[in-house]
């Protein structure tokens, strides 16, 4: 890990945009049922473990060398013995099954935006999106970081305007009365999704060359920007919105007026592209380790079965956001704390010094078994 690509910021973005299409804009409606005060507590709770989680997968993935992919790390300090090839590869299918659902959420949701603001028919949205979104991940780690600077950028400077113009609507009080135990997992479960960037922290790694201080910056810069954004949407759109609804951006640009739906709409799109940014960069590598395929055709097999699912119609964009969480929880939960358990034995940088001991490691797999129950508990 010597070839530096990306500054920290562009590593950064790249973190932030994993987790910001789909949880961040859920979160103003699971926080009305729990109360602002609860709600805060446990975003600071979910916040905490999320550092302390990616900063484990980040030193796994520099103690695993020449640009690890999760699913490398994973066969390095989990999958031992005899049958290490065969739950490799078992592994490397299910993560792709689980990243091909993810893109096929984001590419879905776009679609259902762009086919209302253009008039086009929805399969047309999702082909122009899939278009542009891919694209970009054809070119490599530092065509999406940049990109992904520059969508982070404008997301903060709409988010905003939307928040000087809530402070000029408010229509509610704040709730504060907390919910039920159901609903609480749920807003836990949602918010460790919205920081979540298990499968980003390499390609973090790697654009920064392997060096630790860096990579544990860009770190907690990425998921300190989600919880950022998670905080400022929520309380406007709680304060301002008409009616608080599961997609927060609908509820609270109407609120504010006509014209802020249109700005919603161009937030809510560049959320997803994001999200699909990332998540696809990290596939397209995952499958070029697994693999070794050319870039194109790994580029086309981390892209193109995500787009025909939405064809198929497996699902819509909240299924497929429910079904991908709590996947991702249970067998993150499983196997980064037993790697990391190894890793930390080996010579070399601790990232996390003192806080990654064993209290902390029982600690991060509790709140990631939490996550999954949030994913599936009825609200």
């Amino acid at each position: 890990m010597k070839n530096k690509q990306l500054t920290v910021w562009e590593s950064a973005c790249i973190v932030t945009g994993y987790g910001i299409g789909g949880g961040v804009l859920a979160m103003p409606w699971l926080s009305a049922r729990n109360g602002v005060p609860m709600s805060l507590v446990i975003l600071l709770a979910a916040f905490a473990a999320s550092v302390i989680l990616h900063c484990m997968i980040a030193e796994l993935a520099i103690k695993s060398g020449s640009d690890a992919q999760i699913i490398a790390v994973f066969s390095k300090y989990v999958f031992a013995g005899r049958f290490r090839k065969a739950l490799t590869t078992g592994f490397f299918v299910v993560m792709a099954l689980v990243l091909f659902t993810n893109l096929a959420a984001y590419i879905s949701g776009a679609a259902e935006i762009l086919s209302a603001m253009l008039g086009m028919p929805e399969w047309a949205a999702r082909l122009v999106f899939y278009v542009f979104a891919a694209s970009v991940v054809l070119f490599g780690l530092k065509a999406v970081g940049v990109s992904e600077k520059i969508a982070i950028g404008t997301i903060f400077a709409l988010v905003a305007l939307l928040a000087v113009c809530s402070l000029a609507n408010i229509r509610n009080p704040l709730p504060l009365a907390a919910g039920t135990v159901n609903q609480a997992l749920a807003y836990f479960g949602m918010a460790m999704f919205a920081f979540s960037a298990f499968f980003s922290v390499p390609q973090a790694a790697a654009g920064l060359g392997g060096d630790g201080a860096k990579i544990r910056k860009a770190v907690f810069l990425g998921i300190l920007n989600n919880f950022v954004l998670i905080l400022v949407i929520t309380v406007c759109a709680l304060l301002a919105s008409d009616e608080v609804t599961e997609v927060a951006m609908i509820g609270w640009s109407r609120g504010i007026g006509s014209w802020a739906e249109l700005v919603g709409s161009v937030f809510t799109i560049l959320a997803m592209l994001t999200t699909y940014w990332s998540i696809s960069l990290a596939l397209a590598d995952i499958v070029a380790e697994q693999l070794h395929w050319g870039r194109a055709a790994c580029w086309l097999m981390a892209t193109a079965p995500s787009l025909l699912m939405t064809f198929l119609g497996l699902g819509g964009f909240l299924e497929f956001m429910r079904l991908a969480g709590g996947l991702i929880a249970i067998l993150i939960a499983l196997l980064v704390v037993p790697a990391y358990r190894k890793c930390r034995r080996e010579p070399g940088e601790s990232l996390l010094g003192r806080w990654g001991g064993t209290g902390m490691q029982i600690v991060i797999a509790a709140a990631y078994v939490l996550m999954a129950v949030g994913n599936v508990v009825t609200v």
